[in-house]
C-alpha cells in the first residue's frame, strides 16, 4: 500500500511539474504575472533584415518646438513609445536640437531601438562630420540607418557629384560600423529618388506615400517595385498631411501607406501620448486596406484637394516635419 501511495505521489509531482512548465512557456503567466500588453506589429526592413515596427516615431521639430508634450515630458513620451514596441526612430540633423534631446533616452535604451538619423551635405567631408556630430549628440557609438537626405532635382542636378562625396563617405562610415546601413531619402519627385536607387544601391528609401498620390503615381508604381527588385527597405512618410483637408481619418492615410506592397514602416511625427495611442492601435494586428479600399481613399482626397499644393512642393521648403 505504502509503495502504491509513494508511485501516485510521484506520478501527481510530475504531472504537476509539467503544468508549470507549459504555464511558463506561455507568455504572460510565468510566476502569475497578467498577460503581456500588445505591442505593434514588425516587419523585416527588406534586405536589412532587422525586425522593425509598422509604426515608426518621426521626431521632427514639430515634436521639439516646446520642452514638453502635453502635460508629458520627452522621455515619459520617448519611454512610452518604447512600451508599446515601437522601436523604429527617426530623426535628422536638420530638426534642430532633435539629437540632442533623444541623445539621453537612446544612450539608456540603446538596444531597444532602430535608431535612424539623416546627414544634409553632399560632399565627402561634409557629410562625414554630419555622421561624426550626429554619433555625438545621440551618445552612441554606432547608427543603425543613415540616409543622405532630402534629394531635389533643383538641388542635385550631379548624382556622380554626390557618389563621388556622400554616398563614398557613407559607405566607408559602414565599412567601419559606425554606421550599419546607409540610405536616401526624397520629397519632391519620384525620378530623382529612382535614379539615386539605381546609381547607389543604398540599403533603404525613405519618402512620401500620401494617399494623393503624387507624382502621377510614381512612388508607388515605379519606385515601389523597383525598391522590390532590390531587397530595399521602404519607409512611407507625410501620410497624414491631408487629413484634415479632405475630411479623412489620419489613422485611415495611415492604413492606406501600410497596406501598399513593399512599404515596411511609416513614420509620422505624434506631439502627444494620446495621438501616440490612436496611431499605435491600428498597427497592432494591422489589417490592411484593400485595393478597391485604397482607391476609394485616394478619390475622395483627389477631389476634396484638387487645388491644394503640399507644403515640401513650396521653394525653400526645409523638410523638419515627418507626418
Amino acid at each position: 500500500m505504502k509503495n502504491t501511495t509513494r508511485r501516485e505521489f510521484l506520478r501527481q509531482g510530475l504531472l504537476g511539474a509539467a503544468s508549470l512548465w507549459a504555464g511558463l512557456k506561455t507568455p504572460g503567466i510565468m510566476a502569475g504575472l497578467p498577460p503581456t500588453k500588445p505591442v505593434v506589429d514588425r516587419r523585416p526592413l527588406g534586405r536589412i533584415g532587422t525586425e522593425v515596427s509598422i509604426l515608426g516615431l518621426g521626431l521632427g521639430t514639430g515634436l521639439f518646438a516646446r520642452p514638453t508634450t502635453g502635460s508629458q515630458t520627452h522621455e515619459e513620451y520617448l519611454r512610452h513609445a518604447l512600451d508599446l514596441g515601437i522601436n523604429y526612430w527617426d530623426t535628422s540633423r536638420s530638426y534642430r536640437r532633435s539629437e540632442e534631446m533623444i541623445g539621453p533616452v537612446v544612450k539608456q535604451f540603446r538596444d531597444r531601438i532602430f535608431l535612424v538619423t539623416k546627414g544634409d551635405q553632399r560632399d565627402y567631408d561634409g557629410f562625414r562630420r554630419d555622421i561624426e556630430t550626429s554619433l555625438k549628440l545621440l551618445q552612441t557609438d554606432h547608427i543603425d540607418l543613415y540616409h543622405i537626405h532630402d534629394l531635389r532635382p533643383e538641388w542635385d542636378p550631379d548624382l556622380s557629384a554626390i557618389e563621388r562625396g556622400a554616398v563614398r563617405a557613407a559607405r566607408k562610415a559602414k565599412e567601419e560600423g559606425i554606421i550599419r546601413h546607409f540610405g536616401v531619402t526624397g520629397h519632391t519627385e519620384a525620378g530623382i529618388l529612382i535614379e539615386a536607387i539605381r546609381r547607389f544601391d543604398p540599403d533603404a528609401a525613405l519618402t512620401i506615400f500620401p494617399c494623393t498620390r503624387p507624382d502621377r503615381g510614381r512612388y508607388e508604381h515605379e519606385l515601389l517595385p523597383l525598391a522590390a527588385e532590390r531587397k530595399m527597405g521602404v519607409i512611407a512618410m507625410k501620410t497624414v498631411r491631408f487629413a484634415s483637408g479632405a475630411k479623412l481619418k489620419g489613422t485611415d492615410l495611415l492604413r492606406y501607406a501600410l497596406s501598399l506592397k513593399g512599404v515596411h514602416c511609416a513614420i509620422t511625427g505624434m506631439d502627444s501620448i494620446p495621438q501616440l495611442d490612436e496611431n499605435s492601435a491600428i498597427a497592432m494586428n494591422f489589417q490592411p486596406l484593400s485595393k478597391e479600399q485604397r482607391a476609394m481613399i485616394h478619390e475622395q482626397a483627389r477631389v476634396a484637394l484638387a487645388d491644394t499644393v503640399a507644403p515640401w512642393e513650396h521653394p525653400g521648403y526645409v523638410d523638419g516635419s515627418v507626418a
